[in-house]
């Protein structure tokens, strides 16, 4: 017995040294010493790449060990907040990221992917649009090839955002869950601005968050630009939002979660009118009177009446708190001094459109290519400030009817909501009328200011494009499930 034990013991003495210098424990020697040495190395002479590239893979290492719709909702509530890298900036590589990790899952049989008929066409000749102007491209200015590069880049990583949420919010549980992390996301854009409004000029996070702006441009008082460092866009974002807030609110039943929501739709027109700009105010209050209208069979008129008071009262107390208490200007003020050029167009906009329409007839068909030199605003370069005329001169008409179509489909898309009960309906049914107005302000809006001249903004419109893409696939597979269920035995 003593032999066979000391025999049994011998045997197993050469596989515990086997399993101690295992091919996993030398590579993780390997992978420890290879780590050391970058680390080393970059604490010794760092190196801006080779630190983007460690974080890179750090990021990539995290999105693949978490399901890829909870790596997309961590991009809906920090997308407005990126940072620089010599890539363009980080929405662009954590789009990118999220969409390879997902094609590689899909690719192992572990996801599906699809397309949807109902954009797929004008997307892809937006794509052709962008890649044929590029022949018009400027190549001799460094300025604007590195824009070209800037706006084309985050033109297809925004695309490959979309096609992330189309495929991801399949069911309405995950539609709601998506706009309880964007209201987290437009809480931040409040908090944010709030503290631009604070703190002027202040970095919150030196080379990250920061605020920046413009004095004695158009109006008195400071103009307040959010993370987007664009106080157009900004306003343009928090008008968008709030016809989402306000369904969340009433779709809420808790009367504490009701009364979070009022408060952060008032404090979200507050921050709106910090911007001092008159196409995001006139494009809500179009919206909100178009929400009224076509909700008239849920309101008497003493409700009516009653609501659109609270509202005046409401923005007037607002404008008064805003023009007198802050270091912000009057929006009202500035309507009043508004002046006009041929019609309705406002003084400041006529020489822009009218020198884009002229810019734009030099390439009529295919556009300029998408760079463009902004820095000298208005002056030369004539920017557009609307988007069918910068779609009209980066990618022509070709590009531009591209857009014009993807946003008819989107607009009859959204009709199947127009006569949905906010409250009575389904809740992807209700959201689809929210999202028809909000698309309708986006389009008014857009006649005013464009959205692609923002790195960091586009990103925000097309989550939006998506969304409205979403839900009508949502509604479509209801129907679909009631019809089967209608015929079953």
């Amino acid at each position: 017995m003593r032999e066979l034990n000391n025999t049994h013991t011998a045997e197993e003495q050469p596989r515990s040294g086997r399993k101690f210098f295992s091919t996993s424990f030398l590579w993780a020697i390997i992978v420890t010493a290879g780590v050391g040495v970058l680390l080393g190395t970059q604490i010794y002479n760092p190196d801006k790449r080779v630190i983007e590239a460690i974080v890179a893979l750090i990021l990539f290492l995290m999105l693949w060990s978490v399901s890829t719709i909870n790596a997309l909702w961590l991009f809906i509530l920090i997308h407005p907040f990126p940072f620089a890298i010599s890539l363009g900036n980080s929405s662009f590589v954590f789009s990118v990221i999220i969409f390879i990790i997902y094609i590689i899952r899909v690719s192992a049989h572990k996801d599906t992917f699809h397309l949807d008929r109902m954009v797929n066409l004008p997307i892809l000749l937006l794509v052709i649009a962008y890649i044929v102007s590029l022949y018009n491209l400027n190549y001799s200015s460094a300025y604007i090839k590195r824009s070209a590069y800037e706006y084309t880049s985050n033109f297809f990583a925004a695309v490959l955002f979309f096609y992330l949420v189309v495929n991801f919010i399949d069911k309405e549980w995950k539609l709601k869950r998506t706009l309880h992390i964007l209201i987290i996301t437009v809480t931040l854009v409040i908090a944010f601005n709030i503290l631009e409004l604070l703190f002027p000029g202040r970095q919150i996070i030196p080379g990250w968050l920061y605020s920046k702006h413009q004095v004695g441009l158009v109006t008195k008082g400071l103009r307040m630009q959010g993370p987007f460092h664009d106080f157009e866009l900004n306003a343009e974002f928090l008008a968008l939002m709030a016809p989402i807030i306000f369904y969340i609110l009433i779709r809420s039943k808790r009367l504490l979660t009701r009364s979070i929501y009022a408060l952060l739709l008032v404090i979200d027109i507050f921050v709106m009118l910090t911007t001092v700009t008159r196409g995001a105010f006139f494009s809500l209050s179009a919206g909100l009177i178009y929400m009224t209208y076509i909700s008239r069979k849920e309101l008497n008129f003493v409700r009516l009446v009653t609501i659109a008071t609270a509202l005046i009262v409401i923005i007037l107390s607002l404008e008064f708190v805003v023009s007198k208490y802050t270091i912000s200007g009057s929006l009202f003020q500035r309507i009043v001094n508004t002046t006009f050029e041929k019609g309705l167009v406002p003084k400041n906009r006529a020489s822009a459109w009218g020198g884009a329409i002229e810019r734009g007839m030099e390439h009529p068909f295919i556009g300029h290519g998408p760079g463009w030199d902004f820095t000298k605003g208005l002056n030369v370069g004539l920017w557009p400030h609307n988007a069918y005329l910068f779609y009209f001169n980066i990618v022509g008409l070709f590009g531009l009817s591209a857009f014009l179509l993807l946003l008819y489909r989107l607009f009859k898309a959204s009709l199947i909501g127009i006569h949905a009960s906010l409250v009575q309906s389904s809740f992807s049914m209700g959201f689809m009328k929210i999202m028809h107005v909000v698309l309708i302000i986006f389009i008014v809006d857009q006649i005013k200011i464009d959205y692609l001249r923002n790195g960091i903004y586009s990103y925000s419109i097309w989550l939006l494009f998506g969304l409205l893409t979403a839900t009508k696939n949502i509604i479509t597979q209801q129907k679909l499930q009631r019809k089967q269920q209608a015929a079953a035995p």
